[in-house]
């Protein structure tokens, strides 16, 4: 099919929402799917007739399978993925439970490397079926994740997810390589969320732009990652920080 299919696993509060919408408008047909039946209500109402959504354990192999499989029986075919993991609970390193943690650091790291792999089976398959026509093209997709600032600047006190968002970094960096000859680019946007403004009501002070990254900031973004025009682009992360990365030092004089 001509129209592009965008699959986004995880909604998050209000990011992959604005994403669905965003990739809606410009033409594709969207497959959302989150773990949470609340959020997923919540938001099937909101993006009616833009979005398909549904309930998944995306923790879970079968649940990324299941993800994926949804998309393909909609639309026959995934072009982009756009996942946006769960942002942990603020844990510092003296609060860290180490058995709570593997697990959640294990979930997380599985998950991103899961959904390289079946999105890889997929374009690969898709090859096998169309033959030299589909083979000859040199981009065949992108996956695109959206991750917290932590993965690019440490805080105090934000041990567990620097951890995480680091690891999925990590898969990033490493997958975009792996996946380069497969016509698949790999990219992240590490964001300041209006979820971290919002619990630290200081941070506009500390940010030379004065404020978070918008969702709908966020979500153009992640739709030029997507795009032909970001086709030299993988293995990059666009920071959308509000200049944060560029201080150096404590910053406590910016005024809103």
């Amino acid at each position: 099919m001509d129209q592009p299919v965008t699959l986004i696993l995880g909604l998050g509060q209000m990011t992959g929402e604005a994403v669905a919408r965003r990739f809606a408008e410009d033409g594709h047909a969207v497959v959302a799917c989150d773990q949470s039946q609340k959020r997923v209500e919540k938001f099937a109402d909101s993006l009616r007739d833009r979005a398909i959504v549904h309930q998944e354990d995306l923790d879970t192999q079968i649940g990324v399978k299941n993800a994926l499989a949804a998309a393909l029986e909609a639309y026959g075919q995934v072009d982009h993925i756009v996942a946006v993991p769960p942002i942990p609970s603020k844990t510092a390193f003296t609060e860290l439970n180490v058995a709570d943690f593997e697990k959640a650091h294990t979930k997380a790291l599985r998950t991103s490397i899961l959904i390289l792999k079946m999105f890889e089976r997929h374009v690969a398959k898709r090859v096998d079926e169309a033959g030299e026509t589909l083979g000859r093209k040199k981009q065949l997709g992108s996956v695109t994740f959206v991750l917290s600032l932590s993965a690019q600047q440490v805080s105090e006190g934000d041990f567990a997810d620097a951890v995480m968002q680091h690891a999925i970094l990590g898969v990033v960096r490493a997958g975009a390589v792996d996946l380069a000859s497969k016509g698949i680019r790999v990219n992240a946007i590490c964001a300041l969320r209006p979820r971290a403004e919002s619990e630290d009501p200081s941070l506009r002070k500390r940010t030379p732009l004065g404020r978070a990254s918008l969702a709908d900031e966020i979500a153009e973004a992640a739709l030029y990652l997507s795009s032909p025009k970001s086709a030299i682009i993988t293995g990059e992360t666009l920071v959308m920080d509000g200049g944060r990365s560029r201080l150096s030092g404590v910053i406590d004089d910016f005024e809103d």
